[in-house]
């Protein structure tokens, strides 16, 4: 039985911005938690940072939260519904966006319609949802991975940690989620937990190049689709 949350988050910004953002989950998680904040100004990779962590605060009555620090969790008391998840339901990874497929060029958004999940952005100036699917309550979604802004494991239970030949702030969520797929682990998505994503999602070279190295490490297991 799992009972309590730690959240892990590398960040870039100042000691008065990373408190902020340890007083908005401690104010809206509604459980024993921990927030584990790593200093990170580009010296290690996120799957350097999220192994770190699971070897310095994992416990066995544990689930970990691996997230991004520029969001606002919507959802009040959502740590009870995530551990309600965990202990009721055979998941070992939830994430709140996902799909059931995985093309062979590595891009998770490439067939729309096998998207799940809701995620609200802004840019500053301007508010809208990317619904990927209609939410359903209480319901959680199998997928064969889920995205990087929000990731939550059983640790005790993945059979992969994260991929450290995945260099930087890009692919990492895959380096993750697919080996763990691919060994047995049960994905999923919930759209009971709602966040506001205070970016507009962009590629750039490096996540290109992570792509390019992310398709020939699982060239023989590319496209990858939810078999129950």
């Amino acid at each position: 039985m799992k009972n309590n949350i730690v959240v892990v988050f590398s960040s870039h910004l100042s000691e008065e911005k990373n408190n902020e953002f340890i007083k908005h989950i401690g104010n809206t998680i509604g459980v024993k938690h921990k927030v584990v904040c790593y200093p990170n100004f580009n010296q290690f990779s996120l799957s350097k940072i999220y192994n770190q962590a699971i070897a310095e605060h994992n416990n066995s009555d544990a689930i970990m939260v691996f997230c991004h620090n520029d969001i606002t969790i919507k959802t009040m008391n959502w740590g009870k519904l995530l551990l309600g998840k965990f202990n009721n339901q055979k998941f070992q990874i939830i994430g709140v966006a996902g799909t059931t497929y995985l093309a062979e060029t590595g891009r998770w958004w490439e067939d729309r319609t096998k998207m799940h999940g809701v995620v609200e952005h802004t840019n500053g100036l301007t508010n809208w949802v990317s619904e990927y699917s209609k939410p359903r309550k209480g319901f959680t979604v199998p997928v064969v991975l889920v995205d990087g802004l929000f990731i939550a494991a059983d640790c005790n239970a993945i059979t992969d940690g994260w991929d450290e030949d995945f260099s930087g702030f890009h692919l990492y969520d895959l380096g993750f989620c697919i080996p763990n797929y691919l060994n047995g682990c049960e994905i999923g998505v919930t759209t009971d937990i709602r966040i506001l994503h205070n970016s507009v999602g962009m590629t750039n070279q490096e996540w290109e190049n992570n792509r390019i190295q992310f398709v020939q490490k699982y060239q023989h297991d590319l496209p990858i689709t939810y078999e129950p």
